[in-house]
Order: structure tokens, then C-alpha cells, then sequence
């Protein structure tokens, strides 16, 4: 197919865990953090070659990770506890910064969360939990929320720079068919969220998303080897086949402007591939970028 793509696999580094979150975090060194599934601290890597693992950080009463996010606006990592009730948040040096009583665990009972997934874009976290996705904004206060009925399943959630958020759910209706879309939301002049436009994805469901500095969307398809990139309207306009052996669980870029995957895989493993962007495609990508 000529929207079709191999992406070149660049190197595959192990943890001692089942992976649940990777994020790039773009500070003086440049550092991959992973979050592995029953596991209390942050494995950190360096982000360029060799890629040597560096010391990892403790984040005391860590129990059920479920993501990692990176904000360089606020040099701050999201991490995602889906058995404590809350988002974690760290800071780059490692220090587990609890002043916001909304995330920390102690308080949990009066403002629990349920959290599966996180995304962050210029400050604002994006918290995809049961049946809702809550968005945060750069002051940390809850500015908003999305409600789905029950028949909706929520993998994750990212807000693109029209303050729109893209949705990649699975719907069951009363038939028991299912249906994965991508949904993009947006308020209308009363504040309530309704949806502008979908894509679907028939017997695909899109597990994981990310941005890239134009504004296309890369997408990671449950149980495939391949990421699909989609334009601002939602429509195809690439498919980017991974190695055989790689079905990516989560997805971000490492450094944005040399268009790096670091891709989640099935097992204990994340791989860093060459994403392979046409120049066609991708205009010289802008540098000054705030995530």
C-alpha cells in the first residue's frame, strides 16, 4: 500500500516488570521513564544511545500504575493508580510532591478517582478513568468532565489545541455489537460536550494515542503490529507497521521533532522505533514546542 509504512526498530530495552506506562521526559538530560504493573518505582533510562539504565525513583505507597505522563511546562510526572484512588505526582529530581489534596492518597475518599489512562498538552492532564475523562487544568483544579453511559469502554483520551478532546472508546449497544471509534468532543455555546465527528475502526479498538507537533494523531491499535496516523478531520492518511513481534499497549514520541516512537509492548519491553515520516506528509516540524 503506498500510505503504508515500516518503522525501523532502533533498539528494545527490558524492565523487571510487565510495562503499564512510558514517557518521554525532556529535562536537561533528556530521561525514559516506565511505569511496570505492581511495581513502587519509576524505571528511568537515558534517552539517547546507549540508552543505560539510570537510578530509578521510589515512589512510596505506589501500588497499581496504570500510566505515566510527562509535563515539561510543569516538570512534573502523572502517574496513573488505579488501587489507590489517585494520580501521583512527582517531580523531575524525584521528589513525590503531594500538596494537591485532590491526587493524594490520604484524601482519596473524598475525591477518589478510578483512573485507566493520562494524557498532558500545554499544562492540562487529561485523567481517563470508569466511565469519564476529567480534565485538569495548568492550576491543577478539576476545570471539566465527560460522562459516558455504561455500555462505553474508555482506553484513552488526549485534548489537541482546539480545546477538543479525542476519545478512543469502545461502545456495546443493546445488540451486543461493538463498535471502536475514535470520537472527537467538543462544548457547544452552553457547555456541554457533544461530539463533532468519529472514525471507526470496525473490529480494531484504538488502545492508546499521541500528538505529534502538527497535529496529526498516532494511534495504537489493540493487537496489531502497526500505528495509524490520522489527519485533523479523522481521516487516514498512514499506517506505520512495527516489527513482527510488536504489539504496542502504549505510545508516546521521544523528542518530537525527530519523529521517535517509544512503543509499549506486549511484555516486559519498550522499543524505540523510527516512525518513518514522509516529507510530504510532514513539513519541517516546529522546535518550540510545550507539552
Amino acid at each position: 500500500m503506498q500510505n503504508c509504512r515500516r518503522a525501523s526498530l532502533k533498539v528494545r530495552f527490558h524492565t523487571s516488570g510487565r510495562v503499564r506506562g512510558v514517557a518521554f521526559l525532556d529535562d536537561a538530560v533528556g530521561k525514559i521513564c516506565a511505569v511496570c504493573e505492581n511495581f513502587d518505582t519509576i524505571s528511568v533510562f537515558n534517552a539517547m544511545p546507549p540508552y543505560e539504565q539510570l537510578r530509578g525513583i521510589h515512589v512510596n505507597g505506589l501500588r497499581g500504575p496504570t500510566d505515566i505522563v510527562a509535563c515539561t511546562m510543569k516538570r512534573l510526572l502523572y502517574v496513573s493508580d488505579q488501587l489507590e484512588g489517585c494520580v501521583w505526582q512527582v517531580t523531575t529530581g524525584g521528589k513525590v510532591d503531594l500538596r494537591f489534596p485532590t491526587w493524594s492518597p490520604t484524601r482519596r475518599k473524598a475525591s477518589s478517582v478510578n483512573p485507566v489512562s493520562l494524557s498532558v498538552r500545554r499544562g492540562r492532564l487529561v485523567v481517563v478513568e470508569v466511565g469519564r475523562v476529567s480534565v485538569y487544568d495548568p492550576h491543577d483544579n478539576k476545570a471539566d468532565e465527560i460522562k459516558f453511559p455504561d455500555s462505553v469502554t474508555l482506553h484513552h483520551a488526549v485534548e489537541n489545541d482546539r480545546r477538543a478532546i479525542l476519545v478512543a472508546l469502545s461502545d456495546s449497544n443493546a445488540d451486543m455489537s461493538c463498535s471502536s471509534v475514535i470520537r472527537e468532543m467538543q462544548q457547544d455555546v452552553i457547555g456541554k460536550w457533544c461530539a463533532v465527528r468519529e472514525w471507526n475502526l470496525q473490529n480494531s479498538d484504538p488502545l492508546y494515542m499521541a500528538l505529534d507537533t502538527l497535529g496529526f494523531l498516532h494511534v495504537a491499535i489493540r493487537n496489531s503490529r502497526k500505528v495509524l496516523v490520522l489527519d485533523n478531520t479523522l481521516s487516514e492518511v498512514r499506517s506505520i507497521r512495527l516489527h513482527r513481534r510488536s504489539m504496542p499497549k502504549r505510545l508516546c514520541f521521544l523528542a518530537l521533532r525527530y519523529k521517535l516512537y517509544l512503543i509499549v509492548e506486549s511484555g516486559a519491553g519498550v522499543s524505540v522505533y523510527d516512525g518513518v515520516i514522509p516529507p510530504v506528509l510532514y513539513p519541517k516540524i516546529q522546535r518550540n514546542v510545550t507539552l
